[in-house]
């Protein structure tokens, strides 16, 4: 008599079999349609004053194609990244000014990291559908990564992590295979990582966590087949390390090296935190207060941390899946634990976009081993969650419509000087001047310590006239940062202002010598020469300006206009010709008919006064009286 099968068995091998078949082709269409929707919003979005300016108002760099070189070598803000540079250069070519196709390409991107995370997975768990698909699925919307694809200058991050996967991708081939193509590939796709952001340092460190999924032992090996991969990101790491310093952003070392570590721990377990129950986001963190007690949470953080480190030593043997995914996580947010400070918050959201992948495959791993026996309800559980996650990045998509939409969120959830001062700015180009003065003062009661908010209340009290009121909190500033080259600059601009112009000259020499590449410095102390009708001196500011804006019209114009005071009108008409060739603008074409007056060519003197009237330029009346003009 045939012995009798067990009723379940054949059951469960069925069900294993549907989740390390073949990926459904609903998978991927599912995720990368659910994330178009989510971020839909910001195709209507604009920049924000955090960064943005900096990547792209005033990078000259991407404006101008034909100075390829200056990809390489030029760092923004302490940080190389040449392929982001040339990404926002091609953004500028289409739009310009117009943020939409800033935020099309990082939201493309972000969709490219959806499908390399999926494949990632799917490679790493030996086609386990499911886990790929929680994977995927959570790293697509949750509402941490917002930051990282909805702000423009985070398009580095969305751009590395592109190259960062793929070159994951390849060194598992790698060691699944042998395939010494696929090595090759790996360390090609970390150059460009690097180039794209420097944080893909760790990629070296971050490709032990496929080893012990893997179940490689650990042995020199393991070590020297990695050797290579060690050499550019030491190289970078170290470029980036002297940049920062001379952008000063590694910010002061305010706290104690034990307080800094305990940030570290605080910032392990609040990115955890924030994973699991993603409320009160915000796109800035402070620190906390300094010269009190941290708060007891700091001090609970390091036991998260044991925590996580004995259920590592817990899963080693069985379940290989935990171990990488912690693993990748704390490996992956080493660089950012503020353990050194860099910048002025404790957490960010952004430094989450490629740790979370790790935390992401264990809750897909610990789905399929709870689901096996019925893989549809496993699917179930994780949409459901996607969609909840959803709903929340759709609203937190929201806060960065622009950039008072941004601050408004921070005040709101985390208040700090930071926020109060960055909201204050944008109170002062819609020249409400009265609210903005409020928020600087609200974020000097908030940290006496900030200079920039001091230097910022005092430039409002400048707009309106207010000189002794400025001068004070002029003063203020540079009591608390004695070398802050902004406040010596808007000093001399003061100065200028009250017609003081040779304390204005002291002041802007002092800005110049603190900071050679200032540039608002060169350009208010041309203005003060002018008005000290030193004019070849100011040829020589405004030269030096040119050089860092070499298509820059109304620079063109301001020499011109001084070699014209010079009585030097032949030079004088020949940059006025270069600054209308690139933008017709009034005062350029009445600076021009002054210049042909000069040199009595009254018929294109007198041309040029009629065109700059049609664009707005109102005549003295004694001089369009000279050129016949009625």
């Amino acid at each position: 008599m045939a012995k009798k099968k067990k009723p379940g068995k054949n059951i469960q091998i069925k069900k294993l079999k549907e989740i390390t078949s073949p990926a459904p082709r609903w998978h991927l269409p599912f995720i990368l349609i659910l994330t178009t929707l989510v971020y839909l919003p910001v195709l209507n979005a604009g920049f924000v004053n955090w960064d943005d300016p900096d990547y792209i108002y005033n990078n000259n760099v991407i404006k101008d194609p034909w100075r390829f070189t200056d990809f390489f070598t030029e760092q923004i803000q302490g940080n190389f990244h040449p392929l982001t540079m040339i990404s926002l250069a091609l953004n500028y070519a289409v739009s310009g000014y117009d943020a939409w196709s800033y935020h099309l390409l990082n939201l493309v991107l972000h969709l490219v990291n959806c499908f390399l995370v999926y494949r990632f997975v799917l490679l790493l768990s030996r086609n386990n559908n499911l886990i790929a698909f929680v994977t995927a699925s959570l790293f697509a919307i949750h509402p941490m990564h917002v930051e990282s694809v909805a702000w423009v200058s985070e398009r580095k991050d969305v751009l590395y992590t592109v190259f960062f996967i793929a070159g994951h991708i390849a060194f598992t081939k790698y060691i699944d295979t042998g395939n010494r193509r696929q090595y090759w590939m790996s360390f090609l796709f970390l150059v460009l990582s690097l180039l794209s952001k420097p944080a893909a340092v760790i990629f070296p460190v971050s490709l032990f966590c496929i080893d012990i999924l893997r179940g490689r032992s650990f042995s020199f090996r393991l070590i020297s087949e990695k050797a290579l991969f060690f050499i550019p990101a030491v190289v970078m790491g170290l470029l980036t390390i002297n940049a920062q310093k001379e952008a000063g952003a590694t910010g002061e070392e305010y706290f104690s090296f034990a307080s800094n570590v305990l940030f570290g721990f605080y910032g392990i377990m609040m990115y955890f935190f924030k994973l699991v129950l993603p409320i009160g986001q915000s796109a800035f963190y402070p620190f906390p207060p300094l010269n009190e007690k941290l708060p007891a949470i700091y001090y609970v953080a390091p036991l998260f941390t044991i925590l996580l480190v004995l259920i590592t030593y817990f899963a080693w043997k069985k379940h290989k899946a935990v171990v990488f995914g912690i693993s990748f996580y704390l490996i992956n947010l080493l660089l950012v634990l503020q353990i050194f400070s860099v910048g002025s918050a404790v957490i960010a959201e952004r430094y989450t976009y490629v740790p979370y992948i790790g935390i992401f495959y264990i809750a897909g791993y610990l789905l399929s081993m709870l689901v096996k026996k019925n893989i549809q309800r496993g699917y179930q559980v994780a949409i459901g969650l996607g969609l909840i996650f959803s709903v929340v990045a759709f609203l937190q998509v929201q806060t960065w419509k622009d950039g008072a939409a941004l601050w408004d969120n921070v005040i709101k959830h985390q208040p700090s000087s930071r926020a109060y001062n960055s909201r204050g700015n944008l109170f002062r180009e819609e020249k409400q001047y009265d609210k903005a003065r409020d928020y600087y003062t609200k974020a000097t009661q908030l940290n006496r310590a900030d200079h920039e908010s001091f230097n910022n209340r005092a430039n409002i009290y400048m707009d309106l006239n207010k000189f002794d009121s400025a001068y004070i909190d002029y003063k203020s500033a540079l009591a608390i940062k004695p070398d802050y080259t902004v406040t010596y600059d808007n000093l001399g601009a003061m100065f200028v202002k009250m017609n003081l112009l040779d304390s204005a000259l002291f002041y802007l020499n002092k800005a110049i010598q603190l900071d050679p590449d200032y540039k608002p410095a060169y350009n208010n102390r041309a203005v003060c020469f002018i008005n000290m009708q030193r004019f070849e001196e100011s040829i020589k500011d405004w030269e030096i300006l040119l050089r860092f804006e070499p298509m820059n019209p109304d620079i063109m114009n301001s020499i011109g206009l001084c070699y014209r005071m010079l009585g030097k009108n032949s030079e004088a008409l020949s940059y006025i010709d270069k600054a209308i060739s690139i933008h017709t603008k009034g005062p350029f074409l009445l600076n021009r008919s002054f210049t042909y007056f000069n040199l009595k060519n009254m018929d294109m003197a007198r041309r040029d006064a009629i065109e700059a009237r049609k664009n707005g330029v109102q005549l003295d009346a004694a001089y369009a009286s000279s050129l016949g003009i009625q």
